[in-house]
């Protein structure tokens, strides 16, 4: 009975740490909208927002996102208990 408890746990914790670092990671990877008058390109540019509103220099590569994803999917897959 305490192991499967203890396992319980640590399973818990692994979650719980795995759900902090992905909010971690969604906070510093967030983009930016500018919600607000509308202004000239130039203007927007100077203060560091696109045609289109969102903050420039946020973007995540493709390639980077997709091996990210496979990474997450394999913690899943890991984290199956089979007790």
């Amino acid at each position: 009975m305490n192991q499967s408890l203890y396992l319980r746990l640590a399973i818990m914790f692994v979650r719980l740490d795995l759900k902090r670092e992905e909010n971690q990671w969604r906070k510093n990877h967030r983009r930016v909208r500018y919600v607000g008058q509308p202004l000239s390109d130039h203007l927007m540019r100077d203060i560091g927002f696109e045609k289109d509103g969102f903050s420039i220099g946020h973007t995540v590569a493709p390639q980077y996102k997709a091996q990210r994803e496979v990474v997450r999917m394999r913690r899943r897959l890991r984290l199956n208990a089979t007790t």
